[in-house]
């Protein structure tokens, strides 16, 4: 929500006042044009110094009085002193009216001291209430604003902190297949090379954006799927499916390859009981599913994936990645941008 621009309001208070003295004391016939003008302008002059001389009070009330403990004391002191500031002005207001506008003699003050003191508790009210609730309220806006900013910071603080997680641990499984590969396969070992460069050749560049392409993402899924296959072999199957046509859409970079880690992690993997991995496209949102098959020592886990891409839809603004888990299926559902 925007601020309310407290000069609007002083400007608005200012107005009401200088009409309700003009339509309250209108020009008598007796009166001349330009004495009535003069007297008006004098009339407007003192509710302008009226107003504002409030206004400054309660603003050096906030200065002597800063704490929240200190609310009582800063209202009585700003109602006190505005009324030491508001009534003699209500009277020489008065003596306008009635001496330059009525052309008739001023009787004096006494008389009409409980007219002064009513008048002068009104309008020091208005303007008290008008000066701190304006202040509350764009106190407050700006209160909520400086918790939205801290939450974004603390969420790309968390998102940089859980990206940096994924390559050590990639790095590590990787190493031990291509170990294992060099001996017994030469050539897988040098395709499996030139796959593992292309995925940190993403990786690298993908730490530098927000968004990337789904064509990238997927040429990357290809080559970081190629790592896992040789390392799993039948074990693991995964069917994909993208129309080309939403190839230029958008989403946050390694979505994918967390979302596969995650499956590869938690599940069982092996010939008689593969993985299936299925990435495809439903109602605009790209949907990985996997079938469930916990491992039987399957530690406590921090879902670090999962609260990775959910940060990630955070800081977009967007909380419509769906997170479903059934008796045998565990499914996220992913929003597209476009």
């Amino acid at each position: 929500m925007k601020l309310i621009s407290e000069n609007k309001v002083h400007l608005l208070g200012i107005a009401i006042l200088c009409l309700v003295n003009i339509t309250g004391n209108p020009l008598p016939d007796s009166s001349r044009v330009e004495q009535g003008l003069i007297a008006w302008t004098l009339l407007m002059l003192l509710v302008i110094f009226q107003w504002m001389g409030i206004v400054t009070i309660v603003r050096f009330s906030w200065r002597k009085y800063r704490s929240l403990s200190q609310v009582n004391k800063r209202l009585i002191y700003s109602f006190l002193i505005s009324l030491l500031w508001v009534i003699p002005l209500m009277v020489l207001a008065d003596y306008v009216t009635i001496s330059v506008l009525q052309n008739q003699a001023y009787g004096g003050w006494l008389n009409k001291a409980p007219f002064y003191l009513f008048n002068s508790v009104i309008l020091s009210f208005t303007a008290i209430g008008a000066t701190e609730a304006v202040y509350y309220y764009n106190k407050l806006r700006l209160a909520e604003k400086e918790k939205d900013e801290l939450r974004r910071i603390n969420l790309h603080t968390q998102y940089d902190s859980l990206k940096q997680q994924v390559n050590p641990h990639f790095l590590f499984n990787s190493l031990n297949t291509l170990a294992s590969l060099i001996s017994i396969d030469p050539d897988r070992a040098e395709k499996f090379v030139e796959e593992m460069s292309q995925v940190y050749r993403y990786l690298l560049h993908s730490n530098q954006e927000e968004l990337v392409p789904l064509s990238q993402e997927l040429k990357f899924i290809h080559s970081y799927l190629h790592l896992l296959q040789t390392r799993y072999g039948d074990s693991l199957k995964v069917d994909m499916l993208i129309p080309s046509n939403f190839y230029l859409y958008r989403l946050p970079p390694l979505t994918l390859q967390l979302l596969v880690e995650n499956a590869v992690k938690h599940n069982e993997i092996s010939t008689l009981n593969p993985l299936r991995i299925k990435i495809f496209i439903e109602e605009g949102r790209m949907i990985v599913s996997n079938n469930l098959q916990r491992k039987a020592l399957n530690l406590p886990s921090a879902k670090i994936g999962l609260a990775n891409i959910m940060a990630k839809y955070r800081l977009l603004d967007n909380n419509s990645a769906e997170v479903l888990e059934t008796e045998n299926e565990f499914i996220v559902k992913l929003p597209l941008v476009k």
